[in-house]
């Protein structure tokens, strides 16, 4: 059961990562959106904000099925930190964007990305 959560938890956070950079091409790439998202850009920035969601749960599945005690590690704080900052990050790009402010939008799609890099880093290395 381990095992299944574990590459489980490892192919969403690969998945989120690429959704995530698929929605940075959209910031940096589209035009401003006039009424809103479009369809390919609604549906890579709604899959970007689930999977990275999905990959945080099945992370703390995959802490609970290891470990029982997971508040004392660092790990699931870490996912939950980028997880958080990723999903706020992310609201913020897509507001700026409708809005046209694209500096705003950019700076907000770098943070997402640096988030899920840096998690996916740390979690792959395991320095603690």
């Amino acid at each position: 059961m381990y095992e299944l959560f574990n590459h489980g938890h490892q192919g969403l956070a690969m998945l989120s990562l690429l959704l995530t950079l698929g929605w940075a091409a959209v910031v940096l790439f589209a035009p401003r959106p006039s009424a809103g998202l479009g369809g390919v850009q609604r549906l890579l920035y709604i899959g970007a904000m689930a999977v990275t969601g999905l990959a945080g749960v099945s992370g703390l599945v995959l802490v609970a099925l290891a470990v029982g005690a997971w508040l004392a590690l660092l790990f699931p704080w870490l996912g939950l930190v980028a997880v958080a900052g990723h999903g706020f990050a992310g609201v913020r790009s897509r507001k700026a964007l409708v809005a046209g402010n694209k500096a705003t939008a950019v700076v907000a799609v770098v943070v997402q990305i640096l988030l899920l890099v840096a998690a996916y880093g740390l979690m792959t290395v395991k320095p603690f």
